[in-house]
């Protein structure tokens, strides 16, 4: 079922194989994962630049043609993407389009467990049938991050950054795959920052070592868009 999809841009993460892109339709406020053919299904360079080869952004209106829904497991909302067509940026929305967009979840999916460095961060993948969906947008009121040590001491390893927050009266450390933050936080060393109100992105990976990650695929401050950072 070939289709023209409309979304908001709410994912340009990092994941092995390519980028996650992510984004909530317009007008059905669904949300849209393109995935590729490619191993893993991250979405390459080539694949999701514009046609003036620009990369997509955060709160991007993109335009994008899609071969069909393909669905995998609670990962509902993938759309295998045509390769053979560039995107189309048609704007960006900003502070209020977004919180339009916010959505309300009682959770983040399955709590009560935990990573060495993460908290709440895991679902068990015996679990998985109990998960319906992998993609939340929610507005949390400030986030810590905290830069620590690679989990290996081999030599491309490099220091790993996390979001610690509060959402509906539960703590989450998640570990951030925005590419932007994680680089900027990387950059400046190991320790704690904290930012004011921000909408995360979260996104639930698909069974690694027996469990389920929940990661933190965009930051988007109140700050930073309101100054045009966005």
């Amino acid at each position: 079922m070939v289709t023209t999809k409309q979304l908001v841009c709410l994912a340009n993460s990092r994941k092995p194989g390519g980028r996650c892109i992510a984004g909530i339709e317009s007008g059905t406020n669904n949300w849209v994962r393109p995935i590729s053919r490619g191993h893993g299904e991250g979405v390459a360079e080539k694949e999701r630049q514009y046609v003036s080869g620009a990369e997509p952004r955060v709160l991007d209106v993109i335009s994008m043609r899609l071969l069909r829904h393909r669905p995998d497991g609670f990962q509902c909302e993938n759309w295998l993407l045509d390769p053979t067509l560039r995107w189309e940026r048609k704007g960006r929305i900003g502070w209020g389009d977004l919180c339009r967009l916010e959505q309300h979840p009682r959770r983040l999916w399955i709590n009560g467990s935990s990573s060495s460095e993460g908290m709440n961060n895991q679902v068990p993948a015996s679990r998985q049938d109990a998960v319906s969906d992998s993609l939340k947008l929610i507005r949390v009121d400030a986030v810590k991050i905290r830069v620590v040590p690679p989990f290996s001491q081999a030599s491309d390893q490099r220091p790993v950054v996390y979001a610690h927050f509060y959402y509906a009266g539960m703590k989450y450390a998640l570990r951030v795959t925005d590419p932007m933050y994680e680089e900027r936080y990387r950059r400046m060393g190991l320790g704690c920052y904290g930012l004011g109100e921000s909408f995360l992105t979260i996104s639930l990976a698909k069974e690694f070592r027996e469990y389920l990650y929940k990661l933190v695929a965009a930051i988007i401050e109140r700050t930073e868009v309101a100054s045009g950072g966005g």
